[in-house]
């Protein structure tokens, strides 16, 4: 076979990316599934591990790659959305602890960003990677908007947001477990607090309750740090 006619055909062929992500993820699912839901075989993981090394393997670069795949990018608002529909049917019980979970939202975005960048700073990191990690925490989209607003490398922030989502959904459970943390209003807010869209695709195998709060916690957050964030960076500049 003409490994070169191969490479070639695949940086010709449009659907080739598209038809690749969802193959990969499918693979996932299956996998995911074969081995009883195991943690650390997520779907995402499995889909973003194929997908790599097929990019790393025909030296595709990342813009070459989202031209093909754009169509599911824009069917990511419509899925986001569709969230609000967990948030509706718990939306009295969301009402009852409002107090608690703009409490949780400010004090554990703040330390969760505090804790990133001070390590990086103690491993003497350059200001824009320390940057690009502060959005670590929220949905891709967003950080790319907020991360060009406060000087980061969009780039650098949306791969930090990956590697966040990814970690945030493997260790999630393991972390709840060892805790003891039943409740699941507590592990969804968790999981889409820190770990965005990635945790809370595993908030919603948890539950329903898990799954609205942390639609609701992936929404705030995002809101949280979009506003503040560039006001915090430009006064310490």
């Amino acid at each position: 076979m003409n490994f070169d006619a191969v490479i070639q055909y695949i940086h010709t062929t449009p659907l080739t990316w598209l038809i690749l992500t969802l193959a990969s993820f499918k693979i996932g699912i299956i996998v995911y599934e074969k081995f009883n839901k195991n943690t650390l075989l997520q779907p995402i993981i499995i889909a973003y591990a194929i997908i790599m090394s097929v990019i790393l393997l025909t030296n595709t670069s990342y813009k070459e790659y989202f031209e093909g795949v754009k169509i599911i990018h824009f069917f990511l608002g419509p899925a986001t959305v569709a969230l609000a529909l967990p948030l509706f049917n718990n939306l009295k019980y969301i009402k009852s602890l409002f107090i608690p979970i703009i409490a949780t939202l400010i004090i554990a975005g703040v330390f969760s960003i505090a804790i990133a960048v001070g390590l990086l700073w103690v491993l003497d990191a350059k200001l824009a990677t320390i940057l690009s990690m502060t959005t670590k925490s929220i949905t891709a989209p967003i950080a790319i908007i907020t991360s060009e607003q406060i000087g980061a490398i969009p780039s650098l922030a949306v791969g930090f947001v990956i590697i966040t989502g990814i970690i945030g959904a493997l260790l999630g459970t393991i972390i709840f477990k060892v805790l003891k943390i039943k409740n699941e209003t507590s592990k969804g807010f968790a999981l889409g607090l820190i770990s965005h869209g990635i945790g809370t695709a595993r908030a919603i195998e948890i539950g329903q309750k898990a799954a609205a709060f942390s639609a609701l916690a992936m929404g705030l957050s995002g809101i949280f740090t979009a506003i503040f964030l560039p006001i915090v960076i430009s006064f310490f500049k």
